[in-house]
């Protein structure tokens, strides 16, 4: 009996022992819960090929996260984003006073992300000028260019669809603005009218040069033949050669008189050495003086005439108006050649039906001959 009480005595003190120590523990184990609960929280941990990128709090809004934030940025020259390499997760502890990683993390996956950029070429002869974000912003400039430039290039502005996947060849496309362009297209312009302007200044310069130079030479071609012939006798009315007032004649100015000499016959004279009433004007000059065409025009006859006149040169100056210069003893100008008032176009001579060294000079209106001393001489 004894002995079964000392057993059951054991037995009591043994449970106990175990009751204790399962106590210590699940004790143990709540001071850890505690502790743990009070200085560390659960978050996930997020890497991407091998490399932690940081924590975040949780796994399905961070995705949300990615998807707005990196593969559907707000930019419209985006055309396509792909992240080649998928962030891992795995569940960790971190300190309870420790912030997550969102934000740093989502940057550094817009930085790992593959981005293919999508603008609009301007084009101008097929290549690439400047560059716009929109189809209808392209269009728009596109017909606006053209307006502007249509009278200074023949190539044509177009539009072209541009991909690039190079940072740095999207942010050089970005700086090729229009405005930029037009800058150019206009200095180009400016250039473009300086260099026609010089050109027009200088042709101007060497036509007044030949001019001149043409004046100077048939004023001393007159000169000795003055000084090689019998001088003019005085009965004849003294006119000279140069510039005049300028007079209209049916739309066109007369800016210059032909010839330097003496009036010998007057239009309408009936005389004996013709048989018809003169249609002209005759001034008498030394053989070679120089005859100069009274107004801008082009020479529409320049040689021999059968008909009397001798050499002869006929003038077009435009609204139905010609002057003729006849029994000339040289030419100086073609059929075809444009001149200019006060160019010399021919020498007196005594060619065709002639008494004597002179100009026989007409004027017509619309084929009908009047009188030149309307207009010059007068």
């Amino acid at each position: 009996m004894n002995f079964i009480l000392g057993k059951k005595l054991n037995n009591g003190t043994k449970d106990k022992k175990k009751l204790t120590a399962i106590i210590s523990i699940a004790l143990i184990i709540l001071l850890a819960i505690g502790f743990v609960g009070k200085n560390f929280k659960v978050a996930y941990k997020v890497t991407l090929d091998g490399s932690v990128l940081g924590y975040i709090n949780n796994k399905d809004e961070f995705t949300c996260m990615i998807t707005n934030q990196v593969l559907n940025q707000d930019n419209e020259n985006m055309e396509l984003i792909v992240l080649n390499d998928v962030p891992e997760y795995s569940l960790s502890l971190i300190s309870s006073n420790a912030q997550t990683d969102e934000e740093s993390i989502i940057k550094v996956l817009k930085l790992k992300a593959d981005v293919t950029y999508k603008l609009y070429a301007i084009t101008l002869g097929g290549e690439d000028k400047a560059y716009v974000d929109t189809l209808e912003e392209a269009q728009n400039q596109v017909n606006a260019l053209t307006e502007q430039y249509k009278d200074q290039t023949e190539s044509e502005f177009g539009i072209r669809e541009v991909y690039t996947d190079n940072m740095l060849e999207y942010k050089n496309m970005k700086y090729a603005t229009i405005a930029k362009l037009d800058g150019r297209l206009t200095a180009e312009k400016e250039a473009k009218e300086e260099a026609e302007r010089k050109a027009a200044e200088e042709e101007k310069a060497r036509k007044a040069a030949e001019k001149a130079a043409a004046r100077e030479a048939a004023r001393k071609a007159a000169q000795e033949a003055e000084e090689n012939s019998n001088p003019l006798t005085d009965s004849y009315a003294p006119v000279s050669s140069g510039e005049v007032s300028d007079t209209d004649v049916n739309g066109v100015t007369f800016q210059y008189s032909p010839v330097e000499g003496r009036i010998s016959s007057r239009y309408g004279a009936n005389e004996s050495v013709r048989n018809h009433t003169h249609k002209g004007l005759d001034i008498a000059a030394s053989n070679g003086s120089p005859i100069y065409a009274v107004a801008d025009g082009t020479v529409t006859y320049a040689q021999f005439n059968n008909g009397g006149y001798g050499y002869l040169v006929k003038i077009d100056h435009g609204n139905g108006v010609e002057t003729y210069y006849a029994h000339c003893s040289k030419l100086y100008v073609s059929a075809g050649q444009t001149v200019s008032a006060g160019t010399c176009i021919a020498a007196v001579g005594s060619t065709g039906h002639s008494t004597g060294n002179h100009l026989h000079f007409e004027v017509r209106i619309n084929g009908s001959n009047v009188n030149p001393q309307n207009y010059l001489y007068n």
